[in-house]
């Protein structure tokens, strides 16, 4: 294996795609929401900058959320209606709290299944 080889297989450890943190959440991981801009509110809906890591319950073993493993561009949310959305649909069942102070964090259990109205 070469140089460059090693370092992208290091570097794809520390992320994960859309079908990888379901896989993850399904054996515990949680999702980790990080605020990165401060969110404002414009007309009725809140704009801001947000990402996702799955993380172990101990906060350990951070995989970063990316639209693809071989672009490694990380996937940025930037309405709060658009990451609850995403949460819905990883299966975070319970509430969703979104960190409004960049660097400010949340932590949210989810399932890896959609949740619905009645679950």
């Amino acid at each position: 294996m070469s140089e460059e080889d090693k370092q992208l297989d290091g570097a794809t450890q520390n992320v994960v795609t859309e079908d990888g943190l379901r896989d993850l959440l399904s054996d515990g991981y949680l999702i980790e929401v990080i605020c990165n801009q401060t969110a404002e509110k414009r007309h009725n809906s809140w704009y801001g900058a947000w990402i996702v890591h799955a993380v172990t319950k101990d906060g350990q073993d951070a995989k970063m959320l990316v639209t693809s493993r071989s672009v490694f561009k990380l996937r940025e949310f930037k309405t709060i209606v658009g990451l609850v959305s995403f949460l819905a649909e990883m299966g975070g069942r319970l509430s969703a709290n979104i960190p409004l102070i960049p660097g400010r964090r949340e932590r949210h259990e989810a399932f890896g299944s959609p949740a619905t109205a009645t679950n």
